[in-house]
């Protein structure tokens, strides 16, 4: 009987060595379920903001008709006035306004947003690129942080942004 001393710690040591290896497994798959969950949820937001965006442009789509490249920066006048007195606001000023505030909500959100022309559309729709982390909202084949490619509007495979396209 003397051979059989230590066998039984040798047997908790192996069963404890496999049990830390199935939760160091369970851990790496709680982690990466948070990962996806919190890159779902950017989608969400995006595909919300988007909808935003676009839900404005239908609204006044004669003004957005000629808005490629629309977030450039320009001077954003109230069309909203909170004192009760009337300011008078033609549609290219609400059209202003709209995007100043979709800007914002994106910037709030850590996001970059950009309406575009589609590429091989008819009438030329216009397309809402909503992009997150180091994605820029761009069509482009010289940038490797660009949404999609220009020439067959194909989403980079590392990029992390939706497109929606406007009607």
């Amino acid at each position: 009987m003397n051979y059989q001393k230590g066998v039984g710690m040798i047997e908790i040591i192996v069963s404890i060595l496999v049990l830390a290896i199935a939760v160091l497994g369970f851990m790496a798959l709680q982690y990466r379920s948070v990962e996806l969950a919190a890159e779902a949820m950017q989608r969400v937001e995006a595909v919300n903001l988007a909808r935003n965006l676009s839900e404005r442009i239908y609204v006044n789509r004669i003004v957005y008709a000629d808005a490629s490249g629309l977030l450039a920066e320009g001077d954003v006048s109230d069309c909203l006035s909170t004192d009760n007195t009337v300011v008078e606001c033609d549609p290219a000023d609400f059209m202003a306004k709209d995007i100043a505030d979709v800007k914002s909500i994106a910037e709030s959100k850590a996001m970059d947003i950009n309406l575009l022309t589609c590429p091989d559309t008819a009438n030329n729709r216009a397309c809402i690129y909503v992009a997150w982390d180091e994605t820029k909202a761009e069509q482009g084949d010289e940038d490797d942080n660009a949404c999609t490619s220009s020439d067959n509007f194909a989403y980079y495979p590392e990029s992390k942004c939706i497109v929606i396209e406007a009607f």
